[in-house]
């Protein structure tokens, strides 16, 4: 949607238009993790469509919002909320991050607080995707019991800043600020309970920021093979000249592995009935590295086109694709996940390393 890209605006009726046609049912039919499968697909369309904001926007709604929803909806209220986002009814976002707070969501500081049979919530949320768009903001907040999520209609919303992000123009990141109250049935996960809350729900949107941009790699390697065909340099296409059909035959290679690799963990992960944290963290932060690199290279195939704004699609592609080693948790955060899942084997040690 280049309108979207230019005018740095979330269309709220790509969501109406997915919810209605049900594939976002679709999506959450089924176990606890509805199928993770037509999520794998859905994000990769997305990618290789090249939806950039758009489709991370649509992602996050579907991927990190309804899981929340869809986990912890106890009241009629928030039943409600989640059959409207099922339905592509309602825009929804999760607002975590604060000025001083980035991945040590522990340290959040907006405040949930009560005053007289309600809560009353204060504080303000950066690098909020799509923020100005929602209808419903699920707010992580701190109460004195512990961290909380409470759910904030638009009418409780401020924005405070349209944040000018590099990438993903339009997925509308926003500051936003809020001083409003909350009624009982609009508190989502209960105060002390929302850090492992979040935490799961993080597993989805890791697996979908992995598989867009696998997605993204699609739309970039098979316009670059296209390109090798049909750009003449010397008096042949450029397929004839070994070096760049190599350097492509490569990338192309890598990018199915990730693919493939992503593929089965997800046939893993289904069939166990349970995602692996640890795995899935692992598998974001290799897939977004790699994305970054295989974009950069295909972009130099096109030479000083490639470098052109108007003239190839690299030049957006690039800025898009490095959301992925920031959203949803940067690569350092991952790793440190990754870490936790190390096996070991003291037999094995001990029959192969000699002291």
């Amino acid at each position: 949607m280049p309108e979207a890209e230019r005018e740095r605006k979330f269309p709220a009726e790509a969501v109406g238009v997915l919810g209605l046609a049900g594939l976002f049912r679709e999506r959450w039919s089924g176990g606890p993790h509805g199928d993770l499968g037509k999520s794998v697909m859905l994000a990769e369309e997305f990618g290789r469509a090249g939806l950039g904001g758009v489709g991370v926007g649509v992602g996050l709604h579907l991927e990190a919002a309804v899981p929340l929803l869809r986990g912890f909806a106890r009241t009629e209220y928030a039943r409600k909320v989640l059959d409207h986002a099922l339905d592509g009814r309602f825009v929804c976002c999760v607002a975590t991050s604060e000025q001083e707070v980035g991945s040590n969501l522990a340290e959040v500081g907006t405040e949930l607080s009560r005053e007289g049979g309600r809560w009353r919530l204060r504080g303000t949320k950066w690098f909020v995707s799509p923020g100005a768009a929602a209808d419903v903001v699920l707010v992580l907040c701190r109460a004195s019991e512990g961290l909380a999520l409470a759910l904030v209609r638009r009418e409780g919303v401020r924005v405070v800043k349209k944040v000018d992000t590099m990438g993903m123009r339009g997925l509308e990141t926003c500051r936003l600020a809020f001083d409003t109250e909350i009624p009982d049935e609009a508190i989502l996960v209960r105060p002390g309970t929302a850090l492992p809350a979040i935490g799961s729900a993080l597993v989805y949107e890791r697996l979908s920021t992995a598989a867009m941009m696998l997605g993204v790699l699609n739309l970039a390697l098979l316009v670059t093979a296209t390109h090798l065909r049909r750009r003449k340099q010397f008096g042949v296409p450029l397929y004839e000249h070994q070096v760049l059909r190599l350097r492509l035959a490569d990338l192309i290679a890598q990018t199915t592995l990730a693919r493939r690799g992503l593929y089965a963990a997800v046939a893993e992960f289904t069939a166990a009935g349970v995602a692996n944290m640890c795995e899935v963290a692992g598998i974001k932060a290799t897939v977004a590295r790699m994305a970054e690199r295989v974009a950069s290279e295909c972009a130099h195939v096109f030479g000083g086109h490639g470098y052109v704004e108007d003239e190839t699609c690299f030049p957006q592609l690039l800025r898009d694709i490095r959301i992925g080693r920031v959203g949803a948790g940067t690569d350092e955060m991952m790793w440190e996940l990754a870490a936790k899942g190390m096996r070991t084997d003291d037999a094995l040690y001990d029959r192969w390393v000699w002291s």
